[in-house]
């Protein structure tokens, strides 16, 4: 067994320092902790090593039990997961089709994304944000990304008005009702939803991210918001939850059921998330689990059901990627369950001259969004954003995989047509066309020049030129370059088409993120 301790060891040797931030670890199988420790230090200031017990913000591994809390009120009978959501939150628009409770779990209510909007109304990362503050928001909103139920489409909001709505039938906070009905009966003592950030947390690790002058400066997420985010908890702590998924002490087998079954979409196409987890397999074995990420904490919750065994890793820096490590860890212990990947079978190495023609600009016709590939040090990227990339493995010469994230791309030729195709487990891949860059002329540059004001977000943006083209700006933030993508179409923070009145001068723009489609500015006049 030490031989193995030592394998997983070598997994964490370079966070395993007294120096810089780590990741707390804990090995389950069959319900006892076979292997847990900590690798770093919880606190740069004081010296604190990550311990088993030292407690993590765990972000959107939150979000499972505020799931569990509705399934649980849907238990009772003091709410229907189908009920319409204004039943319980009439804050939210009538948008003509009806958003079910069932569809914030799935994140197929076409709800656009939280975090997304604050950020474009001008919130910076340190503003305090409440629910209150989600809910204003969410409610001012005029569209819906899409039809509901008709994709999948990861959304913070509909989790936040998840916990609202416990809130709000059973008489108490989540905080209250989650410690009460959950945490307390599985004896997960170090474990609650944060909704005071003052609130003084013993044995609490530290987020971090790189300083601009080297070194580390701590990054904590300032957030009283709980439901999609927001649990702090113990790796040891979250041991215990993963054992009431086969002995069903809270919740028995209908909740436990509803939980892992994954959402079909109006299609008939079902998505691979369920009430708060994400349901797939791994190398050929069924997996259940989540991943989180906020500010410097990033986490990883892995599952194997049939093997009784789970992988559970926090980590307090920003540039971790947990959700890669648990895998690793999984692969030495369960080497004999595990099917080679695609890239371990058939060896796929492509050079650097067959991966550099992927690379460029694609470009969804339908969102505007864009997808940039890039390569870096002889290997293809994925550009999500610009502070954010994923390596990309190779399966076959077409076909890739996001390193540590549930994302597939493949390179397609439709009669001439250059296309990414991107499944991140909706069900329907997204379809990007490639593009060529325009060149635009210090002209044209001068037309997109003005003030531009969104109502739902009751926010203004400016676009500047420059010496070398254009700015995004808003008094709140950093200035942005926006780099053009396809006529009328720039990408900086996400994805600008501007658009035209019928004189030809241009009369505002829709915004894309990901996860906030078609956001509508106005230019100012």
């Amino acid at each position: 067994m030490s031989n193995i301790h030592d394998q997983v060891d070598a997994i964490f040797a370079q966070w395993d320092s007294t120096s810089g931030p780590g990741c707390s670890l804990a090995v389950v199988q069959d319900g006892d902790i076979i292997y847990s420790r900590g690798y770093g230090m919880a606190n740069l200031d004081y010296d604190l090593a990550i311990r088993p017990d030292s407690v993590f913000h765990i972000a959107s591994i939150s979000k499972q039990f505020a799931a569990f809390a509705i399934a649980l009120l849907d238990q009772a009978g003091k709410l229907s997961i189908d009920d319409d959501i204004r039943t319980y939150i009439p804050e939210m628009p009538d948008y003509g089709d009806t958003i079910t409770i069932r569809m914030l779990a799935h994140h197929t209510s076409g709800l656009r994304d939280q975090w997304d909007l604050l950020q474009m109304a001008g919130w910076r990362e340190n503003d305090i944000k409440t629910n209150a503050d989600v809910l204003y928001l969410a409610s001012k909103q005029k569209e819906l990304n899409f039809k509901p139920n008709d994709e999948y489409l990861y959304s913070n909001t509909g989790y936040t008005l998840l916990g609202l709505i416990v809130e709000r039938v059973s008489g108490q906070t989540l905080r209250q009702f989650t410690t009460e009905r959950i945490f307390k009966p599985l004896g997960m003592n170090d474990t609650h939803f944060h909704d005071d950030f003052e609130m003084i947390v013993k044995n609490r690790a530290y987020g971090y991210a790189n300083a601009k002058e080297g070194g580390y400066r701590i990054s904590i997420p300032l957030f009283d918001t709980v439901g999609a985010t927001s649990l702090f908890s113990t790796v040891e702590d979250l041991a215990l939850w993963e054992q009431n998924f086969y002995h069903k002490q809270i919740g028995g087998e209908s909740v436990i059921d509803l939980m892992l079954k994954p959402g079909v979409l109006n299609s008939g196409e079902a998505i691979d998330y369920g009430f708060g987890l994400r349901v797939t397999d791994y190398r050929g074995v069924k997996t259940f689990g989540h991943s989180g990420a906020d500010a410097g904490y990033r986490s990883d919750f892995l599952c194997f059901p049939e093997q009784r065994f789970a992988v559970i890793i926090f980590c307090n820096f920003d540039k971790m990627i947990p959700s890669i490590l648990s895998k690793k860890v999984a692969d030495i212990y369960l080497a004999e369950y595990l099917q080679a990947t695609e890239a371990e079978t058939e060896k796929i190495t492509l050079s650097e001259e067959q991966l550099t023609p992927r690379a460029g600009i694609y470009r969804d016709p339908k969102t505007s969004g864009t997808r940039r590939l890039e390569m870096r040090d002889g290997q293809l990227w994925a550009i999500i954003f610009e502070d954010f990339a994923l390596p990309l493995a190779a399966t076959s010469e077409e076909k890739f995989e996001a390193q540590g994230y549930p994302i597939k791309m493949a390179f397609v030729d439709n009669a001439g047509k250059r296309e990414l195709h991107e499944d991140g487990g909706s069900g329907k891949p997204t379809v990007y066309e490639w593009t060529d860059a325009p060149t635009v002329t210090a002209e044209q540059y001068l037309e997109f020049v003005g003030s531009y004001y969104s109502v739902e977000l009751d926010t203004q943006y400016q676009v500047e030129r420059t010496e070398t083209g254009l700015i995004f700006r808003h008094y709140k933030h950093q200035p942005q370059a926006l780099k053009p993508t396809a006529v009328d179409a720039f990408f900086g923070q996400g994805d600008l088409q501007f658009t035209r009145d019928a004189q030809g001068k241009i009369d505002g723009f829709t915004w894309f993120t990901g996860r906030v489609r078609k956001q509508r500015f106005d230019r100012v006049k």
